[in-house]
């Protein structure tokens, strides 16, 4: 009988033994190989990134920064991430497996407790910020490339007729806006229009005048506007250089000057 017993307890030992080993043998194996993966991703994560800046840096379309908030706190993200996934991807040094005579201690530990939480989160923060900063790269080129296709530009207006517009039915003015290098589906029309000779008194309070788009296919054709005032014109398309014409309306005493007139294409 009591052979039996001891070939039993040999033989469930040994079993017991080996399953100990293998499991003791992956789990090193697991850390060497964590220890020797290279911060791969992280590095070129942020080399693309930087790369992406400069390009937009050249090919940067101009406007108003507002529009480029988006662009920078997804490029921001994008760097940061890229950074903990260098940070997180170096191996760990000074750790791996246990020295000989420490095994026997810690393989109760390990075989009970498995991996350890610590390698479970380093592991996990291998994988997630890779991917996190790709989608932030993702992400901030597609908001780059949005304000390259729709994101306001400045454009010049050339005002071309005579001024000051006296009387109530001046000749109208042309507005000249040449074709745009970067065009846009919709032209945003701001104008100003002051009393010639403010000494006389003001007449900006009488004054009015009509916008009339001359280029086929804009709309609307025509916007009634105030002394100042900004209008928004559906550009129809139209890529070539656009015309309008400003006609003033006011009182027969009245001397009028449009000042200023200033164009912004966006999307």
């Amino acid at each position: 009988m009591s052979g039996d017993g001891d070939t039993h307890n040999s033989v469930s030992g040994g079993r017991q033994q080996g399953g100990v080993t293998q499991a003791h043998t992956v789990n090193n194996l697991w850390v060497d190989l964590s220890r020797a993966v290279p911060p791969i991703p992280g590095t070129w994560l942020l080399v693309l990134d930087v790369l992406g800046l400069v390009l937009a840096a050249l090919y940067w379309p101009g406007g108003p920064l507002s529009q480029y908030v988006a662009f920078g706190l997804l490029c921001t993200g994008a760097l940061v991430t890229a950074g903990c996934s260098v940070v997180t991807g170096r191996p760990d040094r000074g750790r791996g497996a246990p020295k000989p005579e420490d095994s026997e201690l810690s393989d109760a530990a390990q075989r009970q407790a498995g991996e350890t939480k610590d390698n479970r989160r380093r592991r996990v923060a291998r994988v997630t910020f890779p991917v996190v900063s790709l989608l932030f790269s993702v992400a901030g080129l597609l908001a780059f490339q949005n304000v390259v296709d729709t994101g306001e530009v400045p454009t010049e207006i050339h005002i071309r007729g005579t001024q000051p517009l006296n009387g109530p039915r001046p000749a109208p003015l042309t507005l000249d806006v040449p074709a745009p290098e970067e065009p846009r589906g919709k032209l945003r029309l701001s104008l100003t229009t002051l009393d010639d000779d403010q000494s006389t008194g003001s007449c900006v309070h009488k004054t009015t005048a009509t916008v009339t788009a001359i280029t086929p296919g804009v709309t609307p054709n025509a916007y009634e506007v105030a002394a100042e005032d900004t209008v928004d014109f559906d550009l129809g398309g139209n890529t070539k250089a656009l015309r309008f014409t400003f006609t003033l309306h006011t009182e027969a005493d009245c001397s009028m000057r449009l000042a200023k007139a200033t164009g912004t294409l966006h999307g």
